[in-house]
């Protein structure tokens, strides 16, 4: 048998390893196949990343409902006032009820609006901020900017941070509002909503989480055009007047807060 030569030994191994070689088209597919492997982990982390932050969210706006709850204990049992006026319970003493001071009458997202004074919400001169923080009430000052966890929800952002309030009471429970059995021709007395009168409190909306892009006071007022509601996944976080949550779907809540307003912010209804 002759012996191998140097030369075909190398053609066979030459041969041998090409066939361990990748075409372009399986390169091709397995950098595809990654990819996409890729993008559903990215995906699964940042809906992962949203599970807390709305967790997060929650557990502020619960602190907050609690914070509503235990002032109207302490107060004849009339529930804090939602404001809607922006800048009416920054001075005057006759809004002392409101739970948030602060607002704005347009929206303007710029560096230099965001920094100015008096832009946002002031949690510190509402009626609400000692039971929610336990620190004592402060008079209303347009350059104080500091924040306070219980009143902000992580997933707002920039725009979200700088306002300093994420949430929104129930318009309908200001004085002068409609309000009780009577529908519209009744309106919400001088003092406010007693926790005592409230119908149904299960299913009616204490607090909600607005778009912080177009909330411009603390107060939301529900109907047909109803505001912009900020999702999370798809639903929306509210507290009703028993103090308990729920996570909405989105078009569920925007049917509670517009055609249905009635049955769920009228709380004498």
């Amino acid at each position: 048998m002759a012996p191998t030569t140097p030369t075909s030994r190398t053609s066979r191994c030459r041969k041998h390893r090409a066939g361990w070689g990748f075409t372009l088209i399986e390169l091709l597919v397995v950098v595809a196949v990654i990819a996409i492997m890729a993008a559903l982990l990215l995906s699964a982390l940042s809906q992962a990343k949203e599970h807390g932050r709305t967790t997060v969210c929650r557990n502020n706006m619960r602190q907050l409902a609690l914070g509503f709850l235990t002032y109207a204990e302490d107060n004849g049992e009339f529930l804090p006032w939602p404001g809607g006026t922006p800048d009416r319970a920054n001075t005057n003493p006759r809004y002392v009820a409101d739970w948030c001071a602060g607002g704005q009458n347009s929206i303007s997202t710029s560096l230099a609006a965001m920094s100015a004074p008096g832009f946002g919400f002031n949690p510190e001169c509402g009626s609400v901020f000692p039971y929610v923080t336990s620190l004592q009430r402060r008079l209303y000052v347009d350059t104080f900017k500091q924040q306070y966890d219980p009143y902000r929800c992580p997933s707002t952002g920039r725009i979200g941070e700088v306002q300093r309030v994420n949430f929104s009471a129930n318009g309908w429970l200001d004085p002068g509002q409609p309000y009780g059995r009577g529908g519209s021709s009744a309106v919400v007395g001088p003092r406010g909503v007693m926790t005592t009168a409230v119908v149904d409190p299960s299913r009616k909306v204490l607090l909600v989480q607005e778009d912080p892009a177009s909330m411009l006071n603390c107060a939301f007022e529900p109907g047909v055009s109803s505001g912009r509601f900020f999702q999370h996944l798809g639903r929306c976080n509210v507290s009703f007047l028993d103090g308990h949550l729920e996570s909405i779907p989105y078009k569920t809540f925007a049917r509670m807060a517009g055609g249905d307003a009635d049955n769920y912010f009228n709380a004498g209804k």
